[in-house]
């Protein structure tokens, strides 16, 4: 938006700057007053025309790209939305996902994978290989999710708009991750232990984690 009103306003300006130096010329040349000619009036139509012309086709060729940057833009953000709940629901199914094992003994055998982690860092139960193999998976795909969302929440506050007053959007989003997964992540990461997560994912990823997820993962 700002960009169009001062891409209007120079446009303005040029029609301005173009108008008095005419009409300057015309007073030099002893021209005071306003003529009656037509071929006069037809000249100055030609002069301005000639000049607006081209200002006109590159204001038309500003907006056209503006508008075709924003609609790009727009389906980007699109599709990133539409892969983070791809990645949102996947996440969730695997949390519920019945644990099938009897590790733990039958009381815990056939639990959602969730409640085995909470069982897990409440000490419980104690971890085995087979829980922390599974455990450590589900959070490098946590991180692989946080690097999406990191990466949704820098193309929101780059959103394009007349004030910069996009900081909150991202603010809002990473507030709903938090409140979704820190509490969970946190767990994870303690049932684990900090070093084997940290080994498990790349330093983009954990990046990514700790700043969309740092309220739960205590760094």
């Amino acid at each position: 938006m700002r960009e169009f009103k001062f891409a209007l306003l120079a446009f303005i300006a040029v029609f301005a700057v173009a108008g008095i130096s005419y009409f300057l010329t015309m007073h030099i040349k002893g021209s005071v007053g306003i003529s009656s000619n037509n071929q006069d009036w037809g000249g100055f139509g030609s002069y301005i025309g000639g000049i607006l012309a081209p200002a006109a086709s590159l204001l038309a060729g500003y907006l056209v790209y503006k508008s075709f940057a924003s609609n790009t833009y727009q389906q980007k953000l699109l599709l990133a939305r539409e892969s983070l709940s791809r990645l949102d629901l996947e996440l969730e199914k695997k949390l519920e996902t019945p644990f099938n094992n009897t590790c733990f003994g039958d009381e815990y055998c056939g639990r959602s994978l969730r409640s085995i982690i909470y069982a897990l860092s409440n000490n419980e139960v104690a971890a085995t290989e087979i829980s922390s193999k599974a455990i450590l998976s589900l959070l490098h795909n946590t991180a692989i999710m946080a690097n999406s969302i990191r990466y949704y929440i820098g193309l929101l506050d780059g959103l394009p708009s007349a004030e910069k007053d996009n900081h909150w959007l991202g603010e809002l989003e990473k507030s709903y991750w938090i409140e979704k997964y820190s509490t969970i992540c946190s767990r994870m990461v303690r049932v684990v232990g900090q070093t084997a997560f940290e080994g498990k994912v790349s330093q983009e990823q954990l990046r990514s984690f700790k700043l969309v997820l740092g309220g739960g993962y205590g760094l």
